[in-house]
């Protein structure tokens, strides 16, 4: 009798749960009526793209620097010279050599995303949240 009795509980709590995961499940914020909410999002659309170009411009400059670097290595080796001082000295150029375009990408991300956060500031002002 206690077995059937854990064995039925069990049952009804598992088929609890799927029903009260199904009846929780939360609607994408963009379909929220909710001017607050629709605003948040925004903002953190605003913060994703910013990451994501924060991560591009590294990677687009790791690969310059990389290739630079790999170049210098090879070189070195054909001319018998120490690779680990071609190294460091071209991993130090092409970083100072990349510096600015990489500061003008990270400007150019921070712009925008200060743009969208500032009218995604506005829109939750605006709403009064």
């Amino acid at each position: 009798m206690k077995t059937k009795t854990m064995v039925l509980l069990h049952t009804l709590m598992f088929a609890a749960g799927a029903v009260f995961a199904q009846t929780t499940a939360t609607l994408p914020s963009t379909a929220s009526n909710d001017p607050g909410v629709r605003g948040r999002a925004a903002q953190r659309e605003a913060n994703s793209a910013y990451a994501g170009a924060l991560l591009k411009a590294y990677a687009d400059r790791g690969a310059k620097v990389n290739a630079a670097v790999e170049a210098a290595v090879k070189d070195a080796d054909a001319k018998g010279k120490d690779p680990l001082v071609a190294k460091r000295n071209a991993d130090a150029k092409a970083r100072k050599d990349t510096q600015a375009e990489y500061d003008a990408a990270l400007k150019k991300a921070a712009d925008a995303r200060k743009a969208a956060t500032a009218a995604a500031d506005n829109k939750l002002k605006a709403a009064g949240k």
